[in-house]
């Protein structure tokens, strides 16, 4: 072999090796980037069910008040959920102003700390003492 076939030869597995590992590189970026997508659409989807449906607030009349808190539903509350055949825990707390900030919660079991976690927060309405207080519904969610 002369020293030009072995250089070809050396810059050609160069390159091989530099294609794969930037292929390996980006399956794997790929991967965490749909499971965030994913913990996000989660996270979304409870903070949606819990404020239109399982905590909205039903007057007497049997009317549903969807992003109104009944803080009575707070205390049964299950904090796990399926989403695409995955379970996600979740963590929920109310933030309201009632002569001062005060907070309910939070419910449902702490966050592990080395996973990742997925947080939004929304406005609605609290229910209390037959008022109706400006609060923030918050979520912390992640994969069980």
């Amino acid at each position: 072999m002369t020293l030009t076939q072995i250089l070809k030869t050396l810059v050609t597995i160069i390159l091989v090796i530099s294609f794969l590992l930037v292929t390996v590189s980006a399956y794997q970026q790929h991967r965490r980037i749909s499971a965030l997508a994913e913990l996000s659409d989660a996270t979304t989807a409870i903070v949606t069910r819990l404020s239109v449906e399982e905590l909205a607030y039903v007057d007497n009349d049997g009317n549903l008040h969807m992003y109104t808190i009944d803080p009575a539903k707070l205390e049964g509350l299950s904090t796990r959920r399926e989403f695409g055949g995955e379970n996600f825990d979740f963590q929920v707390s109310v933030r309201y102003e009632a002569g001062g900030e005060r907070v309910l919660g939070p419910f449902g079991s702490t966050p592990p700390e080395d996973r990742t976690r997925g947080s939004l927060a929304v406005s609605c309405v609290l229910y209390e003492n037959a008022h109706f207080l400006p609060a923030k519904l918050s979520v912390m969610a992640w994969r069980a």
